[in-house]
């Protein structure tokens, strides 16, 4: 279980390792950086995709690695689609992988977002 563990975290320290800081021209910088992605995870850990994301779904300590390790790659794929860097239907297509619901993906084009009273207040 360490062993998991420490491959998970490796995975992310790699990618994280290769953050690269470009100057732009208008003075700001540009980050790039390999993504987490699931397929990367699954090279990382020697597990199928689809059986992390199974056993992100179950009891346990692998479990909670795994479903942890998922909610890290769905978080940065929103993140970079927030800032314009992945396209919505990228982030969709990714996000409905990680969930296991692949029709959404293949049918909608849309993408619902539903903000409560201090989130719409935020975003004025």
């Amino acid at each position: 279980m360490e062993r998991l563990e420490q491959k998970i975290r490796a995975y992310f320290a790699a990618c994280d390792a290769t953050r690269e800081r470009t100057p732009l021209k208008n003075g700001g910088f540009e980050e790039r950086q390999t993504p987490y992605t699931l397929y990367g995870l699954a090279v990382a850990t020697g597990y199928a995709p689809k059986r992390i994301l199974a056993l992100a779904d179950g009891e346990g300590k692998t479990a909670r690695l795994f479903r942890e390790a998922v909610s890290r790659i769905a978080a940065y794929t929103l993140e970079h689609a927030l800032l314009g860097e992945l396209s919505h239907q990228m982030a969709l297509a990714v996000l409905s992988m990680l969930t296991g619901d692949d029709s959404r993906a293949e049918t909608s084009g849309t993408l619902e977002i539903t903000m409560d009273e201090a989130a719409q207040r935020w975003s004025r």
